[in-house]
Formats: C-alpha cells, structure tokens, sequence
C-alpha cells in the first residue's frame, strides 16, 4: 500500500483554500457538528482543492485521507469524455501536495495513492466517520464502489458524494439503496449527496 504522509515535508506559507466552489463544501455544516476526533476519507482527490479546504473548515478532523491513484484515466461524466495523461496527473499530485503544505493541517492529511478498490481494504469497517466519494469515472465506477465502501463507515456515520448531477450517479445510488433497503433519508444540496448510515449491508 503506498502511503505518502506529510511530516517531515517543509511547510509551506499558509494559503486560504475554503471557497464555496470546492465540491463538499456543504458537507463541511455536518462535519463540524459531529465532535472532537473525526476520521475523514475523501476518493478522488485530484488536486488537493477539496481535502485541503475541508481540513481547515473542519477543525474537529483527527485525520482526514485522501485516496487517489494519479494513474492516467478517462473521465466519462463530462459532456464529453475527458482524457487526463501520467502528465496531467503527475502535476495534480504536485498541486495536492502544495495545496497540502500549505493548509496549516498538513500533519492530519495522509494520501493513499492506489486505486480505491485497493485502499478500501486499508479501512477496517465501521471505521470512519464521514465518507465523501469523488473518485468515479463513469456509471460502473460508481455501482462498484458503493458496496466496497459502505461497512467502512460508523453506524451513524456519513455516507456522502459528488456529482449528483449526472444520472450515471444516481441511478448507482438509487439501485443500491433499494437492493439493500436502506431507508434513512437521502439528501441533496447542488452536486452533492448524503445520507446517515444506520446499518451495515
């Protein structure tokens, strides 16, 4: 498991990266009001904006991980398909990493740079506190994934993610939460998606 910690990284002046674009930026009203010591996990960091955003919003954040492969992929939810190359990625990771530096949080943010069928397995269940995924790529990605996270989180933990917007995310959704009966409420807010977890699957 590649795990890329921030310790002994110089620190870098510290930046403002809260911003009301950043993807979970509603989620952060629900983090703030869950108590001291908060595991955080976040898939599909990119360039850092979000993670290094909520860490700073979220004082309350013991740990927050960030997962993300920074391999070449292709994005599918964009009105038309975007392709990013080692490249493009290689310069995310370096932007997360100044992003990170520079937060004032870095010490509470680890990165696990493997696919996140891979990093699942670094998260015992019923082991985080707040999930936000943001990793999928396409429909199937989204219908994967939720199954493999899903036991990671407390019982009345936060099961949350992006990109409502696109049907390929909802319609996931929607088919697991009927398939294993889950009844606590759903809600959105612009892009964004959540719900309390009350029960493993």
């Amino acid at each position: 498991m590649k795990i890329k910690t921030f310790e002994l990284d110089n620190v870098r002046p510290r930046e403002k990266h809260s911003s009301p674009k950043v993807a979970n930026f509603g989620m952060t009203h629900l983090i703030n009001l869950m108590g001291d010591d908060v595991i955080y996990v976040e898939t599909g960091v990119s360039k850092g904006v979000s993670i290094s955003s909520v860490v700073q919003m979220c004082p309350n954040i013991k740990t927050a991980y960030g997962v993300d492969f920074y391999k070449p992929n292709t994005d599918q939810f964009d009105r038309q398909e975007s392709v990013y190359d080692q490249d493009t990625m290689d310069y995310a990771y370096t932007r997360a990493k100044h992003r990170i530096l520079s937060s004032g949080r870095k010490d509470k943010i680890t990165l696990i740079l493997e696919d996140v069928s891979v990093a699942a397995d670094y998260f015992e269940d019923n082991s985080i506190d707040f999930l936000f995924l943001d990793h999928y790529l396409n429909e199937k990605d989204v219908a994967d994934c939720l199954p493999m996270w899903y036991n990671k989180v407390k019982i009345d933990g936060y099961f949350a993610g992006h990109d409502w917007v696109y049907p390929g995310v909802q319609n996931p959704i929607y088919e697991f939460r009927n398939k294993h009966n889950i009844t606590s409420p759903l809600s959105i807010f612009a892009a964004e998606w959540v719900w309390v977890k009350k029960e493993n699957i």
